[in-house]
């Protein structure tokens, strides 16, 4: 068979051009770190990487939305415990007002107390996230849960309605609260059904006007408060190992996915720089060669 110089010309001019080809990929995976440029490179491994960015950024935004919801819980928790540690104390001071030997001007002062705690809280009770959205005004979280109208008298100024996020398969928490489910009515033994910050009034006139009846009244209404927020509590406390139980399923499904979508995605470094290296000497030995073929002509090989 004749070999033509053209042939061998065409031959090494061609081996170059790959081998350059080769060390420019490698030099452009270097650069952005990936093992695949281009989907028509490896198509099947760029559908693999899509599905797994995909999982990722769908787990990410499951935790985001799980981690306003702890911080939400958090603030919800501080607030439950203050009123709490409130009513405890003006039980005390009822129980207080409720002895004989107190006189009337000594119950004036005591109920000079349990206004400023009745005070509190209702401060507490318009309580606000991080996000300035107050915590227990259902979804209305714009308008302060709780205001006193002309009359001096609190109304509730949020909504019922409550709001559930996921948190694991077929399970859901409550996101939004009512102020009123937290500060509940109080129902007597009568059957009267009275507002939470009413029957606070009640209690301090009974204490301020020393009827002893209504003081004692306030005392039972106290218990019941506190109870009923005793159980917002531990309903809190239940939806924040909830989320921060799904948060660690999270986390550990989403390193997971990242880890092999590292595996797919990423370049190896240590073994890229090999390649080049290896390529890049390939590369010299092509230019030497085609060195010396370029310089070939008939005349040479006859003085040869």
């Amino acid at each position: 068979m004749k070999v033509s110089t053209s042939f061998l010309f065409d031959r090494a001019t061609e081996r170059m051009s790959n081998i350059q080809n080769r060390l420019a990929t490698t030099q452009a995976q270097m650069a952005e770190s990936k093992q695949i440029l281009s989907p028509s490179d490896a198509p099947d491994q760029a559908a693999a990487i899509q599905r797994l960015k995909g999982e990722v950024q769908r787990q990410d935004s499951h935790m985001r939305t799980l981690d306003v919801a702890m911080r939400r819980y958090t603030a919800e928790e501080t607030a439950l415990s203050a009123s709490n540690d409130i009513l405890t104390r003006m039980k005390e001071l009822g129980l207080q007002a409720a002895n004989d030997t107190l006189s009337p001007d000594n119950r004036k002062g005591v109920a000079v107390e349990l206004k400023a705690l009745r005070n509190q809280l209702l401060s507490l009770g318009n309580t606000r996230d991080d996000s300035g959205n107050y915590l227990f005004s259902g979804t209305r979280v714009n308008t302060p849960a709780f205001a006193e109208d002309d009359s001096g008298q609190v109304v509730y100024q949020g909504d019922q309605t409550q709001t559930r996020i996921p948190a694991g398969e077929e399970r859901t928490v409550q996101f939004t609260r009512a102020g009123t489910d937290v500060f509940s009515r109080v129902v007597r033994d009568s059957g009267e059904s009275v507002g939470f910050f009413n029957a606070l009034d009640n209690m301090i006139d009974g204490v301020e006007g020393s009827e002893t009846d209504d003081i004692t009244q306030g005392i039972s209404d106290l218990n019941q408060m506190h109870s009923n927020l005793t159980l917002s509590q531990v309903q809190n406390g239940s939806d924040q190992t909830v989320v921060q139980s799904q948060l660690d399923v999270l986390d550990e499904t989403s390193l997971r996915f990242k880890s092999t979508l590292s595996e797919i995605e990423d370049l190896d470094y240590a073994a890229a720089v090999t390649r080049m290296n290896k390529e890049m000497m390939a590369l010299e030995a092509a230019m030497g060669s085609f060195s010396k073929i370029s310089g070939l002509s008939l005349f040479d090989y006859i003085r040869g």
